[in-house]
Formats: structure tokens, C-alpha cells, sequence
């Protein structure tokens, strides 16, 4: 499943999902590049929309901004659903952002190819068991503290991993729709690493010093680290 684009960050029902299953963790990562291009109707007028879906929209917000400054942006339920739109219902003040085959499948022209360049994708394999440690490893954690409207709440979560050397390349908060917010570390190390355990248990213990709650900090998996954002493997 996708989890994250190069350019718009996490993906927000990725995360939710993730957060509400049970007994499913994530074992696996892998990029891929999402080359996304420009097309219309041979015989068109004026671009005044540009239809895709809103994921590819925001990526190429760049191109849109300086080429398209003008044009209505109309999200759609996938990229080649835009490009069938244009051409099913022959709109000719209209573009889709598209692959390129998409694009030419649906008989519309290319205008334009690689419009957000370098875009990448990490999709996520998830599975019923953890996966082993490798000796490079990333893990997913949440925390949910549920001591609120008190300073350094997040600080005392984040302070046992920096104690204990552990590097976070990612965090992100989401709201839990309860006054809340969940807050996800993308950390460096395996669940099984002896350092990793021990810093999680002094987060857990700052969080939750009397153990009231089963979801203050959950492992959401733990994964061999692809290094993506450098090479995209």
C-alpha cells in the first residue's frame, strides 16, 4: 500500500489505517517512480481545468503554478479516470495529468512529460508477523500520550530514543478526534535491537507510569531501511 511520495509526505489513510488494525505490522519498503505527464484533446481550446487525482495534482502543483496558473483544479478517482474523461466526453478546455500511456490510451495528446521530476513513491508490504532484524532496520512507532494540557509531553517521548542514540528520520502528528493527536517516529533500529526495546520501555514509563493504557506507544513494524530518498530502491 502507498505510504509516502517524495514531494506530498505521508499518506494520511495509510497512517490511519495502520493505527486502527491490529496484528498487522508493516515488513517491507520499496520506491517507485510515478512519472506523471500533461495531455489533452489534439483539438482543444484553452486549458481552463486540469483534472486528475489529487494526489498527482498536488505533486505537480510546481508545474501547474507556473504554466497554469489560472486553471480549475478538479480531483478525480484515479489518474487514467481523468484522462477517459476528457476524451469520453470530448472536453476541450480540459488537460489530465496522467501517465503517458494512460494518456495515449485514452487518444489524447501529450503535452507535456515528467512535469514532476524525481517523484517517487514508498509503498509498504504489511503482514500478520514481524519481520527479523537485518542489523539496518527502521521501525515504525506511535505514540499516543494521554496525559494532555501539560508542557513536554512530547518531549518526554522523544527523549529516552535520543538518550538512547536512536535517530528519527520522520514525525509526523495526526489527530485522534478526541482532543488528541497521535504522534508517528520513523526511527532507526529493529524491535529486537536490546537498545531499541529498552529506549521504548522508558518511553512507555514517562507516558504511561502506571500502565492505564494499552495504546500510549505501539510498534507499527519494522522494516530492512532502503535509504529511498537517496536512490529510490
Amino acid at each position: 500500500i502507498p505510504a509516502e511520495n517524495y514531494y506530498n509526505g505521508w499518506v494520511n489513510i495509510t497512517l490511519d489505517a495502520l493505527t486502527r488494525s491490529e496484528g498487522v505490522y508493516i515488513t517491507e519498503e520499496k520506491a517507485l517512480q510515478v512519472v506523471h505527464c500533461f495531455g489533452a484533446l489534439s483539438e482543444r481550446e484553452s486549458i481552463k481545468r486540469v483534472l486528475s487525482k489529487d494526489q498527482a495534482i498536488d505533486q505537480c502543483v510546481g508545474f501547474l503554478d507556473k504554466n497554469y496558473p489560472e486553471a480549475d483544479l478538479e480531483y478525480t478517482g484515479s489518474t487514467s479516470e481523468a484522462a477517459n474523461n476528457i476524451a469520453q466526453n470530448k472536453i476541450r478546455d480540459a488537460a489530465a495529468i496522467a501517465s503517458k500511456a494512460a494518456l495515449e490510451k485514452a487518444g489524447l495528446e501529450v503535452l507535456a512529460e515528467d512535469i514532476c521530476p524525481n517523484n517517487r513513491t514508498r509503498f509498504i508490504k504489511i503482514a500478520r508477523e514481524y519481520s527479523t532484524s537485518t542489523g539496518n532496520d527502521k521501525t515504525l512507532i506511535v505514540i499516543h500520550p494521554h496525559i494532555k494540557d501539560q508542557p513536554m509531553v512530547l518531549v518526554r517521548g522523544l527523549l529516552p530514543l535520543g538518550l538512547a542514540g536512536i535517530n528519527l528520520e520522520y514525525i509526523h502528528s495526526r489527530p485522534d478526534h478526541k482532543g488528541g493527536h497521535y504522534f508517528y517516529l520513523e526511527a532507526n533500529g529493529h524491535r529486537d535491537d536490546q537498545t531499541f526495546k529498552g529506549a521504548i520501555e522508558f518511553t512507555r514509563l514517562a507516558l504511561d507510569p502506571k500502565g492505564k493504557f494499552s495504546d500510549t506507544i505501539r510498534l507499527l513494524g519494522s522494516y530492512p531501511n532502503t535509504n529511498w530518498k537517496a536512490n529510490g530502491e
